[in-house]
């Protein structure tokens, strides 16, 4: 045993948990190591050099990471786990020598939720007396559960790390070997995440489901999409040989928002749709603004001059603001179905923007597409310049001063440090990869006038004033050329979208047929599996029908909008093969029980957007459009 390791280990899980930190040091001395966990621990080294522990209880002995090969079976696992997701909840249900929490710490961003369970308090504490942990424990607050100290707060920490937006991405990890000692306990945790990850989806009422979702801006949305303009038919309408100007709302913007009016018809100028309101009460109107938030503000345009500006969007934008847009709607592909499908319906391609997660990096990743050979930033921030977080008139006419004590520091375009969060560093990042990623594909000079903010490595500083001056010469009216824009479809083509438009009712319909057969077989393998009389190829024969349906379902054009608002089918319907239970009889009853609930669900979330899509899709691009002949949709309660 080590005294110094301890110690570290000690020291740094301090940092996060002192409360916890203290029990653990009254555990190891106070009470002698009287654990009531009957097991003797050794310490042995592997045949690759590594610590390992050797546990023994009732005559019965095993090795916790490999009596061989120690290292080797910890890639094989990082391998297997493959990238996790930036906020992936990580459950590890054992720790043995702490091997695998040491590697998984290291592979993956700190944003990632670990929660470490430990069964046998004597195991937890000899992998702190022999293994340093102190760097890794301080990198991040993983959630340490040790049986004997402070297993009551497991469920609260579950639901402190998982919520509906992260089931996609959880990890449930037992450790090697755990199973024989502990099964009992890992169980008994396992079932209660388990539970809990249904109940969170499950749980949804239909306006919970639906209130300004994803799926509905979708449907909402067709109508306008069938009208066929796109991002490409912008390339084709205005000229790109000069400059354009990318306008966020960053507080830097009040600086030098004056002089976008010498830009005027000189620069092709896209704003966020932040910066729309401050922009136009300055006296400039953006040739486009960029909307990407399913929930953006609609306040946050209520302006004059607004409903006249062309609007650029994903599919799934707030339907409600792209409605009260009277200039051209101007849409890209996002990886929705249907959307997709009225293009394809017309031999057509329907093309994308890259989406950087703000809506700045969206409309960068568009001029650059455009082929702009000059790109100018304003009002870029990506910091809280002087502790503001956007320009004044934006959210609020005079924004107030944030506290940025404690915020991220980074480099600034004109003060060696500026205070930023973690989504403007993200942010940050991507200008900063997507700016040295286009520049080997062609040149391209990317200038930031933002006077103020951070720095983004790749672009020149310059003020906007010089860079207008020196990029912005020739006219063009970039307003006259949106205007003569002409549509992705002709007339026949709409209607070839309108009537693919007009099939999606009844895919739901299917899918709700199907969710029917899929309950019904799910109870016939519970009935099966209840009868004491289980054949294994009747078990067999009912779960390819099983498997056939789900496949039926997902392969149906309008499953993806009903898989956006709850979990797929390979992920609620899967056996609990981390279990282990006592008999092929109980697995299948657990198999039916969470299928018999998934099929609930499916047909739940199926019948609503049919509901929808019967009320929005009922369109004609060259009669009475149905769909907003009482008011608008978002009136209507949709």
């Amino acid at each position: 045993m080590s005294k110094e390791i301890w110690e570290k280990n000690l020291k740094a899980m301090e940092k996060w948990y002192p409360p916890f930190a203290d029990m653990i040091r009254e555990k190891r001395s106070g009470q002698n190591q009287q654990t009531g966990d009957e097991i003797e621990i050794s310490l042995e080294q592997s045949r690759d050099g590594e610590r390992i522990f050797r546990i023994r209880k009732e005559e019965r002995s095993l090795y916790l990471n490999g009596k061989r090969d120690a290292k080797e079976p910890v890639q094989t696992w990082l391998k297997r786990l493959g990238k996790l997701h930036k906020y992936a909840p990580v459950f590890l249900f054992g720790l043995g020598s702490g091997a695998y929490l040491k590697a998984l710490v290291q592979n993956t961003d700190k944003e990632v939720n670990i929660v470490a369970y430990e069964p046998s308090l004597s195991i937890f504490i000899a992998m702190l007396e022999e293994t340093d942990l102190s760097e890794e424990i301080e990198n991040r607050p993983i959630a340490f559960v040790v049986e004997g100290v402070n297993e009551e707060e497991f469920e609260a920490i579950m639901g402190r790390v998982v919520a509906v937006e992260s089931l996609e991405f959880l990890k449930e990890e037992i450790h090697p070997n755990y199973r024989v000692f502990y099964r009992e306990k890992i169980l008994k945790y396992m079932k209660m995440l388990q539970r809990m990850t249904e109940d969170i989806r499950v749980g949804f009422n239909s306006g919970e489901l639906f209130s300004g979702d994803l799926a509905k801006n979708v449907l909402y949305n067709m109508r306008y999409i069938c009208e066929g303009y796109h991002t490409k038919n912008l390339f084709d309408a205005v000229p790109h040989d000069g400059a354009a100007i990318l306008v966020a709302a960053g507080p830097s913007l009040n600086k030098n928002i004056k002089e976008l009016k010498k830009a005027k018809n000189r620069a092709f100028i896209v704003a966020v749709d932040t910066a729309v309101k401050p922009l136009l009460k300055a006296g400039v109107a953006p040739d486009a603004f960029m909307t990407i938030d399913p929930r953006k503000p609609l306040e946050l345009l209520e302006v004059d001059g607004a409903k006249d500006i062309p609007i650029i969007a994903p599919t799934c934008a707030r339907y409600s603001l792209i409605e009260n847009q009277k200039g051209k709607k101007i849409f890209f592909f996002d990886g929705y179905v249907i959307p997709f499908r009225a293009y394809e319906k017309n031999g057509k391609q329907f093309y994308n923007v890259s989406l950087g997660g703000s809506v700045a990096c969206s409309v960068f990743s568009l001029l650059y597409k455009m082929g702009f050979q000059t790109i100018i930033l304003v009002g870029q921030d990506l910091a809280y310049t002087n502790n503001r977080s956007h320009a004044d008139g934006t959210f609020e006419e005079k924004m107030k001063e944030e506290n940025t004590e404690g915020m991220i520091m980074v480099k600034g375009n004109y003060e060696e440090k500026v205070p930023t969060i973690t989504n403007l560093r993200i942010y940050l990042e991507w200008f900063e990869m997507y700016i040295e990623g286009m520049k080997k594909c062609r040149e391209v000079r990317v200038i930031n006038a933002t006077e103020g903010g951070a720095y983004i490595k790749g672009t020149e500083l310059m003020t906007l004033k010089e860079a207008v001056a020196e990029n912005c010469k020739e006219e063009i009216d970039f307003e006259s050329c949106i205007e003569k824009m002409k549509p992705e479809f002709t007339e026949e083509e709409q209607r070839n979208a309108a009537e693919y438009l007009s099939s999606i009712p009844g895919k739901y319909d299917e899918i709700i047929n199907k969710t029917k057969l899929l309950k019904k077989a799910y109870r016939n393998l519970d009935k099966a599996s209840r009868s004491g009389n289980l054949q294994k190829e009747n078990c067999r024969k009912l779960l390819k029908r099983i498997r056939k349906l789900t496949d039926e379902c997902q392969g149906n054009d309008g499953f993806q909008l009903i898989e956006i608002t709850m979990p797929t089918a390979e992920y609620i319907v899967r056996s609990e093969y981390y279990y282990e239970e006592n008999n092929i009889e109980e697995e299948m009853q657990e198999v039916a029980r969470k299928g018999i609930k998934y099929s609930e669900l499916l047909k739940k979330c199926a019948e609503l957007l049919k509901g929808i899509a019967e009320d929005v899709l009922r369109y004609d691009p060259f009669g009475i459009d149905h769909a907003s002949d009482s008011g608008s949709l978002e009136e209507k309660g949709a």
